[in-house]
């Protein structure tokens, strides 16, 4: 009986999808999830941002400071797009958002230099856009420390030091870094291989708990379930399930293969893991439409639900640095689990052997599916 139920749904769905226009709703979310890859992948296509306007501050007028303004539009990160004689006029252009960050340069800094006072500089740099605001921030931090280490040696090299000396006062000690699995500091790999399914995911939600919630409000929650509700739940979800889950592989074959992001492990284990991550989110939808009578309210509070799982996911802001209480709550949000699986497979090279626990995680989230589906059997009965 269960069979016949679910193959009964089943064609009830896809009739539904092909003669009464229900197909409109999942080819815009399809397009909504192709928009967002074609998007983010053409926006950070350089791996980070590079070339953001900046401004000098030059009080100076020296040999110095055009110097260093030479130095800072020679890195690749950033590019100076003014040059100021006064705090205000930097000031002014940030706040209009002409420029993300500005250096500048005291009158007197080349006196100082020479006369072995220490000149101070100033960085400013606009943090309400993070990641431009910290990049220009270290790119003119970086060519400060160097400016420093130039004046250091030129002050060596007078007073007779030979260049070993003078790189052991400089630099005692070399530091020699390794980006693990990312060597080029690649902002796609950390970012996209987790905002681009989480996006597929949100739909995944949306999606659901709008077609569970019109089924409710057009009456017609009886006639789908029937008397074997699950069997019948299964049915109508089938199509969607099988059409994002290909969409979520498609995607990885896209970001693995195609762009060529850091694939230590299994893609099969990857594949296996979108699917977990679609099941879940139907679950989930099913779950928020049992127990939120009110279409439009379950909608909304999915949409809320949905978008603050990539905060607590963990891929913007480590979780481990919440608080407690938000440690907790992380572990609620699917996208937090497949997160934490796919890093690590795609990094380090993991297997099933160090993902089960996520994998199970995902698998727990069915159980809210069961829960929801239950709840939508009570109010079909009422």
């Amino acid at each position: 009986m269960g069979k016949g139920v679910f193959v009964s749904a089943l064609r009830r769905e896809i009739k539904r999808l092909l003669w009464q226009g229900r197909a409109r709703y999942l080819l815009l979310t399809t397009l909504g999830i192709v928009f967002c890859y074609i998007f983010f992948l053409t926006l950070m296509a350089e791996g980070q941002p590079q070339r953001l306007p900046i401004a000098i501050v030059d009080r100076d007028g020296s040999y110095l400071s055009r110097r260093l303004c030479h130095e800072i539009n020679a890195m690749q990160g950033v590019r100076v797009v003014a040059v100021y004689n006064s705090h205000t006029a930097a000031r002014l252009a940030m706040q209009r958002q002409e420029i993300y960050a500005f250096l500048e340069i005291p009158k007197g800094t080349y006196n100082d230099v020479l006369s072995f006072t220490r000149p101070h500089l100033a960085l400013y740099s606009n943090n309400a856009y993070l990641l431009s605001g910290a990049l220009s921030y270290r790119s003119l931090a970086t060519i400060s420390k160097l400016a420093s280490g130039a004046v250091q040696r030129e002050v060596l090299r007078k007073k007779g030091y030979d260049e070993k000396q003078i790189m052991g006062l400089i630099q005692p000690i070399e530091l020699d870094s390794h980006l693990i699995s990312n060597p080029t500091a690649n902002y796609q790999p950390y970012v996209l291989t987790t905002m681009l399914p989480g996006m597929l995911g949100l739909s995944v939600l949306l999606l659901t708990v709008y077609m569970v919630g019109r089924e409710r409000k057009a009456g017609t929650l009886r006639e789908w379930l029937g008397e074997d509700a699950l069997p019948a739940l299964l049915g109508k979800l089938a199509p969607y399930t099988l059409w994002f889950t290909t969409m979520g592989i498609l995607g990885n074959v896209v970001l693995f293969g195609w762009c060529r992001f850091e694939l230590h492990g299994s893609f099969l284990l990857v594949a296996l893991l979108t699917l977990l991550l679609v099941t879940a989110m139907q679950a989930t939808g099913v779950f928020l439409s049992g127990i939120i009578p009110d279409a439009h309210l379950s909608t909304c509070f999915a949409a809320i639900y949905g978008t603050l799982a990539f905060t607590m996911s963990g891929f913007s802001y480590p979780v481990d640095n919440m608080p407690g209480a938000l440690q907790a709550l992380a572990q609620l949000f699917p996208l937090r689990h497949y997160y934490m699986a796919v890093s690590r497979i795609s990094l380090f090279g993991c297997g099933m052997g160090l993902c089960w626990v996520q994998v199970c995680a995902l698998l727990l989230f069915l159980i809210t599916g069961l829960v929801g589906c239950r709840l939508l059997c009570t109010y079909g009965e009422e």
